[in-house]
């Protein structure tokens, strides 16, 4: 209990939850003080003076000191249970991240929504926080698309299109380019038929309208099936990414203009889950920087690389990553002269963390719905100082990259610290896949187009909602909170089967049940006009003394996660938490008897606002009935 840790912080100790076969409220493990020979009664009766206030009874069994707490004193505290020390500690949370080059889907979902749910953590725990995107506007998923577009004269715009026109020009460009086969043309035509018929089953609709939907459902897929078939036209690819890096050129305009126009179709699906950003830094920038020169100089100085006809990262100097990779080395600068991903990562990361200190400067990019701007890189701006904290949420398939990227920075910096945060896949289930046409649970796979966009899923959850409560705001508050909390639930290693049936589900654990629960409270408090906050309290029941306790745990699972980053945690808690209002709701009078027992509706409020809290983190949105 984080009221007793507070007032014990002098001492070696650890706390526990007591055997349940004792009747007390926690334990506190006496071993390592007892280990500098101190008599066990004078620190025992030291630890009890000190928290005297708060003690009721308590019993020392085998290295354990067992305390049962005075939970009408714990109660007097209750300011205290949500006021968190202000950290002068800087962060940078990355989240998202997703290619400019198509709309987001389900698994870029659970990367956000995990992101802004860890920002709204070290929000409340009183920390510096600035949330980054970062967007990989010149990688080899753009290269596709501006392929589709400059080589292949696919139409810029949606409305545009033209399956006739389109095969023509594809004929014409491998023509001139002497690569065409006579077998081609109906192979580019069958390409085009799959994907526009599958679109049609999904979505209704052979060529999407939206424009990051466009790019990615349909360019982007059909692109890498004509790599298939003609495997000749993967050396257009890197000519696209050349002239990307090299700025200035049609290509690079192009590929800008079409990246802008994505990257705003993400930030507003995002922002229909209310997740913002401060900052938006894209490769582009590291690259118009020159950043990468200046952390090769410092890799080189630390003697981190090797150099042959290409440019890499010494693996050997750290055993676990050598063995996991399988590899002596990780290329940075290929032997053209491009740069890799990972070479582009460690010259942000060291960005990041001061290690390279550049003239960057950010202005105000796009104003936000709830306000506030995003700043974007831009030489008449301001500057941002570094941080000492990053957190990097980025998929399991990244780990080993990471990893690297990890070793880099604390080993240049020893007082930084790299968080590498990896979470795992989003499978839909089987009956959810059924909705949207498809017949088995699958892998999320952008290249082969198998993957259901967030927008979609956000309308197909929406009608199914409205169906039942036939309001518009509370059917987007339960959809918006079923997904946030599909996502946060689970250990964040676990692969997600995401499944639609259980949103409308009252079952416990399931965010109708929160939202019923919560409803409730506001019901009954809005039968008050005055809640009361000084009131003496004559006796507790078990129902009330349970509920207390859980209140008062809300502290310590905050500080547990900020040390774990565990999210999965506080939804065990709220679990904990609600079951025991529930309990205490069904078994003790509140209302009838709110004169003689005012504490019990206090009670009532105090889970409200813990609750308020809890659903904030897990970007729970709570409805006024349901």
């Amino acid at each position: 209990m984080w009221i007793i840790k507070e007032k014990l912080k002098d001492y070696d100790i650890e706390f526990s939850e007591p055997p349940k076969n004792l009747d007390y409220d926690i334990s506190i493990k006496l071993f390592k003080e007892m280990k500098k020979g101190k008599d066990p009664n004078i620190l025992i009766n030291e630890i009890i003076e000190k928290i005297r206030e708060f003690v009721l009874d308590y019993k020392f069994i085998n290295g354990y000191l067992n305390i049962k707490l005075n939970k009408r004193k714990l109660l007097e505290n209750y300011r205290k249970l949500f006021d968190f020390e202000k950290k002068n500690i800087r962060i940078f949370l990355e989240h998202t991240s997703a290619n400019p080059n198509k709309a987001l889907h389900i698994g870029h979902l659970r990367n956000s929504i995990i992101g802004d749910s860890l920002y709204r953590l070290f929000k409340t725990l009183n920390y510096d926080i600035y949330v980054i995107n970062y967007i990989d506007d010149t990688g080899v998923q753009v290269s596709d698309n501006i392929l589709g577009i400059y080589y292949l004269k696919i139409p810029e715009e949606p409305k545009d299109f033209n399956l006739e026109k389109v095969i023509n020009n594809i004929k014409d460009f491998l023509i001139k380019e002497n690569i065409y086969r006579e077998e081609y043309e109906e192979k580019i035509r069958k390409i085009f038929l799959e994907r526009m018929n599958i679109l049609k089953s999904l979505y209704g609709y052979e060529v999407p309208e939206k424009f990051d939907h466009y790019y990615g459902d349909f360019i982007y897929v059909v692109v890498n099936k004509l790599y298939e078939i003609i495997p000749e036209l993967e050396k257009y690819k890197y000519n696209i990414i050349k002239m990307i890096e090299e700025g200035n050129n049609d290509v690079y305009y192009l590929s800008k203009r079409i990246s802008e126009r994505i990257l705003y179709e993400q930030l507003n699906t995002l922002w229909k889950f209310n997740i913002y950003f401060n900052i938006i830094i894209r490769e582009s920038d590291i690259l118009k920087y020159k950043l990468f020169d200046s952390a090769l100089k410092i890799l080189e100085e630390n003697k981190m690389i090797k150099k042959k006809d290409t440019i890499s990262l010494d693996l050997t100097r750290w055993e676990d990553i050598y063995r996991a990779y399988s590899n002596e080395e990780k290329v940075l600068v290929r032997s053209d002269g491009t740069t890799t991903y990972i070479a582009k990562d460690i010259a942000y990361a060291m960005w990041k963390h001061g290690i390279i200190r550049s003239n960057i400067k950010f202005k105000e990019y796009i104003k936000q719905p709830n306000g506030e701007y995003i700043y974007e890189v831009n030489n008449g701006g301001k500057e941002i100082e570094p941080c000492k904290i990053s957190i990097n949420v980025i998929g399991m398939e990244q780990m080993h990259n990471q990893l690297m990227v990890k070793r880099v920075i604390e080993e240049i910096d020893k007082e930084s610290k790299y968080i590498y945060y990896g979470y795992g896949l989003v499978r839909l289930h089987r009956n959810t896949a059924k909705i949207f046409g498809i017949n088995e649970d699958i892998k999320m796979s952008g290249r082969k187009g198998l993957y259901i966009n967030v927008d979609d899923l956000y309308e197909k959850l929406y009608n199914i909602a409205y169906d039942k409560f036939k309001d518009k705001e509370t059917s987007e508050r339960i959809v918006k909170s079923f997904i946030s909390l599909e996502m946060l639930k689970y250990d964040r290693n676990t692969t997600i089967l995401f499944d639609i049936d259980k949103m409308l589900n009252l079952e416990e654990g399931n965010v109708i049940y929160f939202l019923y629960t919560y409803a409730r409270i506001r019901s009954l408090l809005n039968k008050v006009d005055k809640i009361p906050e000084e009131f003496e309290i004559n006796e507790l029941n078990k129902y009330e003394e349970k509920l207390i306790i859980n209140l008062f745990k809300f502290k310590d699972i905050i500080y547990d996660i900020e040390k774990s980053l565990e999210l999965n945690h506080l939804y065990r808690y709220l679990i904990d938490l609600v079951r025991s209002f529930n309990e205490f709701y069904q078994n003790v009078p509140i209302l009838n008897y709110k004169d003689k027992y005012p504490h019990r509706l206090f009670l009532v409020y105090l889970t409200k606002e813990v609750l308020d809290k809890i659903f904030y983190i897990l970007k729970i949105e709570p409805v006024e009935s349901i």
